[in-house]
């Protein structure tokens, strides 16, 4: 990851999320996996299991060095330990 997109992930001025199945990377940036989009009351889950966001979602993508906002729903993928 470059240093510049570290930068803008760390001067970003909403909540960041990911939907990998675990990140030590993202964890170590303060990213926080999209299951918790419903802890914070920014999403809702449908029982089988797609997160609807009620709010832009901001999901980054750090193998390509991307930010998507999302306003469609979206399959959540299960979280494993990321540390």
């Amino acid at each position: 990851m470059t240093k510049a997109f570290e930068e803008q992930i760390k001067n970003f001025p909403h909540p960041l999320f990911y939907n990998t199945t675990g990140s030590p990377i993202a964890y170590k940036l303060g990213i926080r996996h999209l299951s918790a989009t419903l802890s914070s009351g920014l999403a809702t889950l449908s029982n089988v299991g797609y997160v609807y966001p009620k709010v832009p979602i901001y999901v980054v993508d750090l193998s390509a060095e991307t930010i998507e906002t999302i306003e469609r729903q979206i399959k959540l993928i299960k979280l494993i330990n990321a540390s």
